[in-house]
């Protein structure tokens, strides 16, 4: 019963991960009008650029697979964490010098998705190995 407590658990954080990301992602597409200024395209509080939807929307939509497929949620767990690790970088160091002609505009509001989820994708594929190793190490009956 605590196995699969605990992949039911893992399954369900990546389910709302995936379907954060995808909401703001597709919503994003909707909120990109040709004529506002750099920093004026915001989904609530998040910036709204197209290599950001494109980015959210993908993340969703291949975090809805790996639930699907619970075999794939390490993999994806261990490429969201790196991926979005690398844009919290990248996203505080353009938030902090607020650089014009920045193509991916990002904010503040940003950073701390895109941290949060860097860290709960870490956890998740953390417990995904050690309910690995528990399984693989268990003694048949």
């Amino acid at each position: 019963m605590g196995k699969s407590m605990t992949l039911s658990s893992l399954r369900v954080t990546v389910l709302v991960l995936a379907l954060v990301h995808l909401a703001i992602g597709v919503l994003g597409f909707f909120f990109m009008p040709e004529n506002n200024q750099t920093g004026e395209n915001t989904v609530w509080i998040f910036s709204a650029t197209g290599i950001l939807d494109l980015l959210r929307t993908a993340t969703g939509v291949i975090g809805l697979v790996a639930v699907l497929r619970p075999a794939l949620i390490s993999l994806y767990t261990w490429f969201v964490f790196v991926a979005f690790a690398g844009l919290t970088g990248f996203g505080v160091l353009s938030a902090a010098t607020t650089s014009a002609g920045d193509a991916v505009n990002l904010n503040w509001a940003d950073n701390v998705l895109h941290a949060l989820t860097s860290l709960t994708a870490l956890v998740v594929a953390i417990f995904t190995i050690q309910r690995t190793r528990r399984t693989s190490n268990a003694v048949p009956e």
